[in-house]
């Protein structure tokens, strides 16, 4: 029997601000918020609903390829992913389910060491926890117990396998290369295998010093290699030839299985979710191989083969796990000569910043938790679940008469305990530089770790780790080493709750949306702000109350917000004074009188730390910014408009007797069209015949208005009309107006992306049926919108 299996495994780091838990605006990812975005909108999502054209590029099909597949996600990925899109979310758990009833109750999900750590570089106690941690995660999420567990990079040693086996994982997927040697069960001799010369196509059982066992499959290495860096994924039928292709004519059972990034279907290389999605249906319908998952063909194929594997391999480094401790040649490639000499005394820092937080966690720890280690191993059940019910039944097992009095202070603890693990996640040695921002970010989580050490045990060990840093040289000369990276790009992201306070005032100030009542993570009380506004001038000052849902901090503060023109900010926040009706008497009476200066020297004086616009988070320095520009823009268009109205009779005349149209008009023209078609196509009801008398306007000054601003507009209405469609599928005045409004489209010259159209009408037709569907103003939206019926 011939069996195929492709393993995706769906990875990004976290990327949090470790004050914040949220993502800060990454410009890079543009037009997205940040990275994380970006990718869920070229693989994630399109992975969820991956399309299947014809030969006439019409729309045949939209598959879950997580239902096909063997994959796993990233637990601090789907962590994001459930609260920014939860669409995505759901789609990626009702795949497993779907999975379960294709591969003989198997899942296609398998769960993944929480946040990446190169388990066999860590302690034994984290090894564990971050197993136990991935287990619970996907146990949380899924809905059932995992077979396996995806380890971070592949990388892999006998004690790691005992972890995984004495966890109940039944298997684990590794590279060809970390096989050592292999024979049949039960005899004696053992074949060396090294090289990665190892049969990919079957299961290998793999005996362990405990007297464990645990199965091992490894992947076809080259194909995998060749899928990710070859062009085989630019054709569904190319990928699946070669998938095909490798298969013998032996009686025994084989397995053909790749595994490679999951961004690799759409992020890393465009269009391969259909790829994807092709291959999986063309091996479904024309071969008599079976696609399957590797819990299904260990069921029905025990190993007949056992297997020893290399000690400290993975699939992403030659020298084995040197990667991710050494300068050992492995990098991205992208900066001939460079050098990675940080790399050991980066991991030496964080090892003794370990070490020492070790010995804070048994000593304070005792004083919190009957166990603190096994606190530490269920901790996963409250950063899943920070509701206070979860607190009440986690403190009920663990906690000890002092926790239970300071649940704060058992909180950080266990928090700190959390980003000692978070700030070795594998990629923070991965690349060239120490100061990229994968490793700036790992030095962030240490950063947050080092802080609430400091506040439970009172020893601040901040000083020595910079200390440490200074022996971890950059590449960069005005860098120079890995003290000088953390004091310049770690500290200005430490948000202190005094920084939250102070950056929620400017939220709710300069944004109308802002929920008063949350920031970030905490809930925010009492909160009384008063606001004194003078031309190009604000004051906003007053009071409130934080409260952190992760750790139960509880902070009050006084707060003040001096607003200079459109961007000088002056912000701060402190513990609330004894004479704050004295002081806030003072800010106003300053600010009245139009001393501005006397009363930022106030803020600044009583206040202690200040911060200026450019110290807050991206986020709500884009506030600011978007608030000016949208300023901008309105005072631009109502001037230019006035310009173009007048001027325009007269450069018609100048075209009539064949003068060239003077280039400043046409600018000021390309502006005002712009802006008026934008603002027409946004309108709950589209007026067809103010577009048309525009894009005559357009026509006649030869200007071409379909850039990707507007299209992504006209995209956006066609998407809402097709939406409106799909919930009332039987309504043929919404399906004639999507079919008119792409007549015209046709006609104004614009080409919308169709493809969320396309989506919301495919499955509105596939649920009316075939005999509905094929009404003739519905085979209109279809041949509109390519859809084959």
């Amino acid at each position: 029997m011939k069996y195929l299996c492709i393993h995706g495994h769906f990875y990004q780091p976290p990327r949090e601000n470790a004050w914040l838990d949220e993502i800060e605006i990454q410009d890079s990812a543009a037009p997205y918020h940040d990275w994380n975005s970006r990718i869920c909108a070229e693989c994630y999502a399109p992975n969820a609903l991956a399309r299947v054209l014809d030969g006439k590029q019409q729309l045949t099909d939209l598959i879950n390829n997580y239902a096909r597949i063997s994959f796993n996600f990233g637990p601090t990925l789907l962590s994001w992913m459930e609260r920014k899109e939860p669409e995505v979310y759901r789609a990626i758990l009702e795949a497993d389910k779907l999975s379960r009833e294709n591969f003989s109750g198997h899942g296609s999900a398998i769960a993944q060491a929480y946040n990446h750590i190169i388990l066999p570089l860590a302690n034994e106690r984290d090894k564990y926890t971050q197993v136990r941690w991935g287990i619970a995660d996907f146990k949380k999420r899924f809905g059932r117990e995992p077979e396996a567990l995806w380890l971070a990079e592949t990388a892999c040693n006998t004690q790691t396998l005992e972890v995984l086996a004495e966890c109940g994982m039944k298997f684990v997927i590794l590279a060809p290369g970390q096989c050592a040697r292999v024979r049949p069960i039960g005899q004696t001799q053992w074949q060396d295998v090294s090289g990665g010369r190892v049969d990919p196509k079957r299961a290998y059982q793999c005996q362990l010093p405990s007297g464990r066992k645990i199965a091992l499959f490894f992947y076809d290495g080259p194909i995998s290699q060749g899928i990710a860096f070859s062009d085989t994924l630019k054709s569904g039928e190319t990928f699946a030839g070669r998938l095909l292709s490798t298969y013998n004519s032996g009686e025994e059972a084989q397995l053909m299985h790749i595994a490679t990034d999951g961004e690799t279907y759409g992020h890393h290389q465009k269009f391969a979710d259909m790829a994807l999605a092709y291959c999986l249906k063309y091996v479904e319908e024309k071969t008599d191989v079976q696609v399957t998952v590797y819990g299904e063909f260990l069921a029905k194929n025990p190993p007949q083969y056992e297997a020893q594997i290399f000690e400290n391999t993975s699939w992403s480094c030659f020298h084995g796990v040197e990667r991710w401790r050494a300068d050992c040649g492995c990098n991205s490639g992208m900066h001939s000569g460079w050098h990675q000499k940080w790399r050991k005394p980066l991991r030496e820092a964080l090892d003794w910043l370990r070490d020492e937080m070790v010995k804070t966690f048994n000593t304070v720890g005792a004083q919190y938790f009957k166990d603190p280690w096994q606190a530490r191993d269920e901790y996963i059940e409250l950063v899943l679940d920070r509701s206070l019910d979860a607190q009440h039944r986690f403190f009920l097992r663990h906690a000890t008469e002092k926790a239970w009095n300071d649940r704060s202070g058992a909180l950080c603890l266990l928090e700190m305990q959390r980003f000692a693990m978070l700030m070795y996640t594998s990629c923070g040695w991965f690349f060239d530089e120490i100061s990229g921002i994968e490793t700036v970010q790992i030095m962030q989580y240490a950063a947050r770790a080092a802080e609430l050490n400091k506040r439970m045990s009172g020893v601040d060990l901040e000083p020595e780790f910079i200390k440490r840093l200074e022996a971890a040289p950059s590449n960069i000369r005005d860098l120079k080493n890995g003290a000088v990276v953390y004091t310049r790009f770690v500290l200005p992201q430490k948000m202190p709750l005094e920084k939250v306070a102070a950056q929620h005032a400017v939220a709710v100030l300069t944004d109308k949306t802002q929920n008063p009542q949350q920031a970030y993570d905490c809930r925010v009380e009492d909160f009384k702000p008063v606001l004194l506004s003078a031309p190009a001038n604000h004051l906003y000052y007053g009071e409130m109350k934080l409260s952190s849902a992760v750790t139960l901090e509880v902070r009050r503060f006084a707060f003040a917000v001096l607003q200079q023109g459109a961007t000088a900010f002056l912000c701060a926040a402190a513990n609330v004074p004894a004479d704050k009706e004295a002081l806030f008497a003072s800010l106003k009476t300053a600010f009245e009188k139009g001393r501005y200066d006397e009363c930022a020297q106030l803020i600044r004086k009583r206040f202690g730390t200040v911060y200026a616009l450019t110290d807050l988070f991206k986020d709500v320095q884009r506030k600011v910014i978007d608030l000016v520009l949208d300023k901008v823009y309105e005072d631009t268009d109502k001037k230019f408009t006035q310009i173009f109205e007048e001027q325009y009779p007269v450069v018609r005349g100048l075209q009539y007797i064949g003068t060239p149209l003077p280039a400043p008009f046409l600018t000021v023209a390309d502006f005002v069209l712009t802006s008026d078609l934008k603002a027409e196509f946004r309108a709950k009801e589209l007026d067809v015949n103010a577009i048309e008398e525009l894009m005559e306007d357009v026509k006649t000054l030869g200007l071409n208005v379909a850039n990707a601003d507007l299209t992504r507009v006209v995209s956006e209405k066609l998407t809402l009309l097709a939406f409106a469609f799909a919930r009332n599928p039987s309504d043929s005045a919404a399906a004639m107006k999507v079919v008119e409004f792409m007549n015209y489209m046709e006609i104004f010259g614009f080409t919308p992306d169709i493809t969320r159209a396309q989506e919301f009408v495919f499955l509105a037709l596939k649920g009316l049926g075939k005999e509905k569907a094929t009404k003739d103003v519905l085979k209109a939206l279809a041949r509109k919108l390519q859809i084959a019926l």
